[in-house]
C-alpha cells in the first residue's frame, strides 16, 4: 500500500513556490512551477496571485508569455522562513 505524504502547511507551500521560482533565474512558468511544487495549476495560480499581492513575487509578461520572479522581499521571506524552520526543529529536538 502506498504511503501518504504528510500534509504541508500553507507557509511550507509558499516557501516551496518561492524556492522553485528562485531556481529559475530567467523566470518560471506556472506549468513548470506546478511540477516543482506538486500542486495542480489552478490551485497554484491562486497561491502565486497571493504571493504577487504581497510583493513576494513579480509577474513579467513578454511576447504573450508570463513568467514569475522572486522579489527582494520574497528572498527576505525565504531567509526568515528557513531560519525559523531550523530554530523550531532544533527546539523540538531539545524538548524531546
Amino acid at each position: 500500500m502506498r504511503e501518504k505524504t504528510p500534509k504541508r502547511s500553507q507557509s511550507d507551500l509558499y516557501a516551496t513556490i518561492l524556492e522553485v521560482i528562485r531556481s529559475h533565474p530567467e523566470g518560471a512558468r506556472i506549468t513548470r512551477m506546478s511540477y516543482g511544487v506538486g500542486v495542480p495549476v489552478d490551485r497554484l495560480k491562486k497561491m502565486v496571485d497571493t504571493l504577487c499581492s504581497y510583493a513576494l513575487v513579480m509577474r513579467v509578461t513578454e511576447e504573450d508569455e508570463t513568467f514569475f520572479c522572486v522579489t527582494p522581499r520574497g528572498l527576505e521571506f525565504l531567509e526568515t522562513y528557513w531560519k525559523m524552520k531550523g530554530f523550531l526543529a532544533s527546539f523540538d529536538e531539545k524538548t524531546s
